[in-house]
Formats: C-alpha cells, structure tokens, sequence
C-alpha cells in the first residue's frame, strides 16, 4: 500500500445499518410511486364505483298574469311536483322578484315533505310598482335521500300605466284604419 492511500473500515454494525437505511430509502421510494401512480389508478377505479346518478324527479310550473295595471296585486302560483316514486324531505319554494316588484308576505314557503308522485300548490301575492317586463322565478329545492335537487321556473310580466299599451295600439290601428276608408 501507499502511503497516502488509507484503508477505511466500516464497522459490522454500521454495515447493517447502512444497508437497513437503504432497504428503508428504497421501500419508501417505491410506495411513494407506487401509491401516486397506482393510489390515482385506483382512486379513478372507486369513483368510477362509487359515482351514482340520481334522475331529479322535482319539477316547478309557475304561472302569472301576462299584464298587471301599475299598483295593483297580483297572484303567482307554482306547481311544485315530485315525478319520482320517493319522498322528498326538506322541500321549499322560494320566488325572486326583479326590482320594481314587491311581495306583501315571505319569499319562502316550506313544506317539510312531498310524497312520491304528488304534488303542492303554493302562491304569492305581488305588485308592480314600477311599469315595465319582469321575471319573477320560483326555485324549490328538498332533499331525495343524501342527494340535493332543486328545480325552477320562470314567468314574465308586464306592468303596464293605466291603460295598456297592447290595447292602445289595438285602437289606433282601427282608428286609423277607419280614418284610411273614409
């Protein structure tokens, strides 16, 4: 041997542990991929298990004047039917109004539960305050067992002066058609 070359001698136990570090080293390594490339592979695998569809049976069916005079009340009513053969627990309509309208009581209403195939009748009395189109929309929502559904409709009106507007062009076009054949 050389004199600047040394001979380094590791110890049985540090042998061992070097090589139980390894081993570890590599296990955690290959887990590691292992988990992320197979753990995704079988996370798509469950959802692909797991995934159910749920058909909303709940459907809404609003209805409302088409025209309404300026100030005065008018009645919205909402046909909140469950098409499907189970209960659905926690059902509620709600009606949203544009601005220009009011709504003299709650904008919503609960019923607790609607059995399978039946249906509740709900209503709202509104005024419009300010002339011109608005929608106004029912939303009802319930629970059908773990899942959440909700359904809506919609309905314009008009708010129209005094007098409406449909009328007013309705007599002017035979006033002047009157006014033409003479």
């Amino acid at each position: 041997m050389n004199e600047h070359s040394q001979v380094i001698s590791i110890p049985k136990y540090t042998k061992k542990a070097l090589l139980t570090l390894s081993l570890i080293f590599i296990l955690v390594a290959f887990i590691s991929f292992g988990l992320d490339y197979f753990g995704n592979q079988l996370a798509s695998f469950f959802s692909i298990i797991i995934a159910r569809v749920t058909i909303n049976p709940l459907e809404v069916n609003v209805s409302a004047p088409v025209e309404v005079e300026m100030g005065k009340a008018f009645k919205v009513e909402a046909r909140v039917i469950n098409k499907g053969e189970k209960k659905i627990r926690s059902a509620k309509a709600e009606i949203f109004l544009s601005d220009g309208l009011s709504l003299k009581r709650s904008s919503t209403q609960n019923w607790g539960i609607i059995q399978g195939e039946k249906e509740k009748k709900v209503s709202w009395q509104i005024r419009g305050e300010i002339t011109g189109n608005y929608f106004i929309t029912v939303k009802a929502a319930g629970r059908l067992g773990i899942e959440d559904i909700n359904s809506e409709d919609s309905v314009m009106v008009k708010i129209i002066g005094e007098a409406s507007l449909s009328q007013n062009n309705f007599l002017e076009f035979f006033q002047r058609f009157f006014d033409f054949i003479r």
